[in-house]
């Protein structure tokens, strides 16, 4: 029953995810904002609503912490895999070759990778001192939320320059819908996406204790891809829109959201930050996440790239490292 439960909470996530990219899409054309901006910022945001709630279900209402820091790091690496789905689709050769580099990438990758070294640092400095912190947020946590939003005022100059306005396509090819009724589709779709993640977290939290995989193993993995699954609906529609743009920076921004939420999960965690009671997996969890990130961002600055069966090297390295991780999160999860 509650494998059921988690695939119909999943089909729940992707037909709303589906539709909050078609929305997302028209507002970039119809308000000119950018590709990159609605991918990094709009869509970054509310396709991390999974992780987010289901997180804080985890939290508030399971006391299962190592699930809800599981889900936002397992999140953060299957994330950049969405780039080995999406060269299986493109098939004229490695899809980062298509991509033109630009500013917003960098920034959005950048950020990424620091707000991910900051929590692997907190789960360690407060592993070692845990009664360091201010209230329920550890110093670490509040670094978090810092450099979040001064990355998201980065993006967001970044976005109204003449990079991201030439990324924009024409609003004159594509169907004009009212800019409210858009706004109001995806507000309901963000909320179809939320109910879907509520009830998958008590799922899952199931299948950990029933199978014996344990809460950091199903968290980083089941849970993760799940949860994802909305970035993997983003990123395939907006590849068949043609909006490279929005599915790369939907992937940089919803891993740097994945990492804001751990600060707002500490928010809701009693006794002391969150970081400092997880298990030390978790860093290992992280470390992945950050080797993924840096081969994509390598393989997007990487121009004429070489292609084995109609993928990049990027896409195979991925695969490679992702696959590995996986097995060794497997055989250590009792840890």
């Amino acid at each position: 029953m509650y494998w059921f439960e988690f695939f119909i909470s999943a089909v729940i996530i992707v037909i709303a995810g589906i539709r909050l990219t078609v929305c997302a899409d028209k507002l970039s054309d119809q308000l000119q904002f950018g590709k990159v901006w609605v991918g990094i910022i709009l869509l970054g945001v509310a396709t991390s609503l999974p992780e987010a709630i289901t997180s804080l279900t985890a939290i508030i209402s399971l006391q299962a912490n190592d699930l809800a820091i599981g889900n936002l790091l397992g999140s953060n690496n299957f994330n950049p895999m969405l780039i080995v789905v999406m060269d299986a689709l493109y098939r004229r050769g490695s899809i980062t070759n298509a991509l033109t580099p630009n500013a917003s990438y960098q920034v959005s990758a950048r950020f990424a990778i620091l707000l991910t070294l900051l929590v692997i640092f907190d789960i360690m400095f407060n592993g070692a001192f845990p009664t360091f912190h201010l209230g329920p947020v550890s110093v670490g946590g509040l670094l978090i939320a810092i450099f979040y939003f001064i990355g998201i005022k980065r993006l967001a100059k970044l976005g109204a320059g003449p990079v991201a306005a030439a990324t924009t396509a024409n609003p004159e090819t594509k169907e004009k819908v009212p800019v409210n009724r858009l706004w109001a589709e995806m507000a309901a779709s963000a909320l179809f996406v939320v109910a879907g993640a509520i009830w998958l977290a008590g799922s899952a939290d199931t299948i950990a204790a029933e199978t014996g995989l344990g809460r950091t193993f199903v968290g980083s993995i089941f849970l993760a891809i799940v949860t994802s699954l909305p970035e993997m609906v983003v990123s395939i529609s907006a590849l068949r829109l043609g909006s490279l743009d929005l599915a790369i920076g939907n992937i940089f921004g919803s891993n740097m959201a994945n990492m804001c939420i751990v600060f707002i999960c500490g928010l809701f965690h009693r006794g002391g930050p969150i970081l400092g009671d997880v298990k030390p997996m978790h860093m290992f969890t992280g470390a992945l996440s950050l080797l993924l990130m840096h081969i994509l961002i390598k393989g997007i600055s990487t121009r004429n790239k070489k292609t084995f069966l109609g993928f990049g090297w990027d896409s195979i390295v991925m695969v490679l490292v992702f696959t590995l991780g996986t097995i060794y999160l497997y055989h250590v999860r009792a840890m």
